[in-house]
């Protein structure tokens, strides 16, 4: 598990995009997260450990490329 992330308290859904945003600290530098989630779009306890365990198991074998943003889909 990705020890190198700090997520920050900022989440928000946007009916936009379809999706949770939120930011956090990557070895000292802020990324910017959306996944994508139609079906949960009320946050609680759970779903939020959810996106953050997604972020972290993509993190451990990939790295933001676009301008530190990541872009993932949850069921």
């Amino acid at each position: 598990m990705n020890q190198q992330i700090i997520f920050n308290d900022d989440i928000t859904y946007d009916n936009n995009q379809q999706g949770w945003i939120f930011s956090g600290l990557l070895s000292g530098e802020r990324i910017n997260i959306l996944i994508k989630c139609t079906k949960h779009n009320v946050m609680s306890d759970a779903l939020k450990f959810d996106l953050e365990e997604i972020v972290e198991e993509w993190l451990d074998d990939n790295e933001p490329l676009h301008e530190s943003r990541i872009e993932l889909y949850y069921k």
